[in-house]
């Protein structure tokens, strides 16, 4: 696949198979920290900043590879190759992109998110500095309308579960719990259930009893306990219309 990207990036040609070429990588490297490393191994990166500069308004193209840039950010002995100030300067600055709606923003937050739930001592670039990303990473958040229908699909949370217990920086917080607000809002039938089952409404609740989250990111937390707590009613009320017919 990367043989594939590279050739096409000779030709500067972003067509159907270079599309395809990043979209498998998204794919096979999900929740599969090997792939990942074979990406990062191979060269990978040097690849992602190549197609962003040749190819800048690439909509579908920028998603997939900020798709897969959040599966690498998810592997935490990863990461410390993706702290360089070229790739931090990047996700930075993609914060603010409109590229395929909010999905190249979303994932350029999840990966600093993620980057930063290693603690203030392991960011090692001076630039940009921690608090001013941090502070992107915000505005970025509440410019997305929380009822946006996605161009993404979990198979687990368990990667933005883990976020939610880092109250030493709740704007990691702020962007796991946007995340379950709006995927359990907008798709209830599929991600309530996928929250209850692994543990998710517990570590929400505990934001709640904790006082270091600032009120928008409790607001968000509330929002998620309603929206599961009416589908729960709504379950009851349909499985006791069944029972009656």
């Amino acid at each position: 696949m990367l043989k594939l990207i590279h050739e096409r990036l000779n030709s500067k040609t972003c067509n159907e198979v270079m599309e395809i070429a990043w979209s498998t990588l998204w794919n096979i490297t999900d929740e599969t920290p090997q792939n990942c490393q074979m990406f990062i191994d191979g060269s990978g990166m040097d690849l992602f900043l190549s197609c962003l500069e040749t190819f800048p308004d690439k909509q579908e193209l920028h998603r997939n590879m900020l798709g897969l840039m959040g599966n690498v950010a998810e592997v935490k002995f990863l990461r410390p190759r993706l702290m360089q100030e070229r790739y931090v300067t990047v996700f930075n600055s993609l914060l603010e992109s409109e590229s395929d709606g909010i999905e190249v923003s979303y994932n350029s937050c999840g990966v600093l998110s993620h980057m930063m739930s290693d603690g203030a001592d392991c960011w090692t670039v001076s630039q940009p500095c921690r608090q001013q990303v941090l502070e992107r990473m915000v505005q970025a958040i509440e410019r997305w309308d929380i009822a946006t229908k996605r161009n993404i699909n979990y198979r687990s949370f368990e990667p933005i579960l883990k976020l939610l217990s880092d109250h030493d920086t709740p704007q990691v917080q702020h962007w796991a719990v946007w995340a379950l607000t709006n995927l359990t809002r907008v798709y209830p039938d599929k991600y309530v259930q996928l929250l209850r089952d692994e543990g998710g409404i517990t570590l929400l609740e505990a934001i709640l009893n904790n006082p270091q989250p600032y009120p928008p990111v409790k607001q968000l937390v509330n929002m998620v306990l309603a929206t599961c707590h009416q589908y729960e009613q709504q379950e009851l009320e349909n499985n006791g219309r069944a029972e009656n017919n």
